[in-house]
C-alpha cells in the first residue's frame, strides 16, 4: 500500500510541477512540503493536508486514508475482535502483571455475559465463545505459571502458545505405582529363602 509521502511525490511528477511550485499552488511554504513529502513530518496538520490534496487535485482521503475506529473490547461484531483479544491474552499471559492479567480477564467475561445468550443449537455446536470463557478465566484465576503440571495422574506439559481447550496440556509422560505385594505374600518368601539349603 502507497504511503502518503509516495502518493504525493508519484501526484505531483504526474502533474509535471516540482515542489516550489505545488507549494505555491496550495499556498504551503516550501519546507513544509518537503518535510511532508519526503516523509520527515508524518502527521501534518489537517489545514496542511487540505492544502496539499488541493494543490494536487485531490481529496485527503486519497492521500491519508482514514484509519479504521479504534477496537474496544464490546466490539465482539468487529471481524478483528477475536484475532485481537486472542493477541491481547497472550501478550498478558507472557508480559503481563498479575493485576493486568486479571483486569483483562474480568472486563471479557463482562463482554461475554452480554455476548453469549447461552447455546440455542439443540446439537451442542454453538461454541463460539467457549475458547474465550477459559482464556477469560485463565487470566482471572492466574494459573500456575509452572511448565509442569499433573492432570488426573498424569505428568503433563503446559502448551502457553495455544488457547484451544483440546490443546492446553499435552501429555508427555505418565507413570504409574507399581503395585506392592501383599504383607503375607512378602512373608512367605522370606521364609522360603531363609529355610532353604545353602549352597556348597
Amino acid at each position: 500500500m502507497e504511503r502518503p509521502p509516495e502518493a504525493i511525490e508519484r501526484l505531483r511528477l504526474e502533474r509535471g510541477v516540482t515542489q516550489a511550485e505545488a507549494g505555491r499552488r496550495g499556498e504551503i511554504a516550501p519546507a513544509t512540503w518537503s518535510a511532508v513529502e519526503s516523509g520527515v513530518t508524518t502527521r501534518p496538520r489537517p489545514d496542511t493536508k487540505r492544502r496539499i490534496a488541493r494543490a494536487l487535485c485531490v481529496t485527503p482521503s486519497t492521500l491519508w486514508r482514514p484509519r479504521p475506529k479504534p477496537l474496544h473490547l464490546h466490539d465482539v461484531e468487529d471481524p478483528r475482535w477475536e484475532t485481537t483479544v486472542r493477541r491481547m491474552a497472550l501478550r498478558l499471559d507472557r508480559y503481563g502483571s498479575r493485576q493486568e492479567r486479571q483486569s483483562f480477564g474480568r472486563r471479557l467475561i463482562a463482554v461475554l455475559d452480554c455476548a453469549d445468550a447461552g447455546s440455542t443449537d439443540p446439537c451442542g455446536e454453538d461454541d463460539r465463545w467457549d475458547e474465550f470463557w477459559q482464556l477469560a478465566n485463565s487470566l482471572l484465576f492466574d494459573l500456575p505459571k509452572s511448565p509442569m503440571t499433573i492432570v488426573d495422574g498424569m505428568l503433563v506439559e503446559r502448551e502457553l502458545e495455544s488457547f484451544v481447550p483440546d490443546a492446553q496440556l499435552r501429555v508427555i509422560a505418565a507413570r504409574r505405582r507399581r503395585t506392592r505385594p501383599d504383607g503375607a505374600a512378602a512373608a512367605q518368601r522370606r521364609a522360603a529363602r531363609r529355610d532353604a539349603p545353602a549352597a556348597t
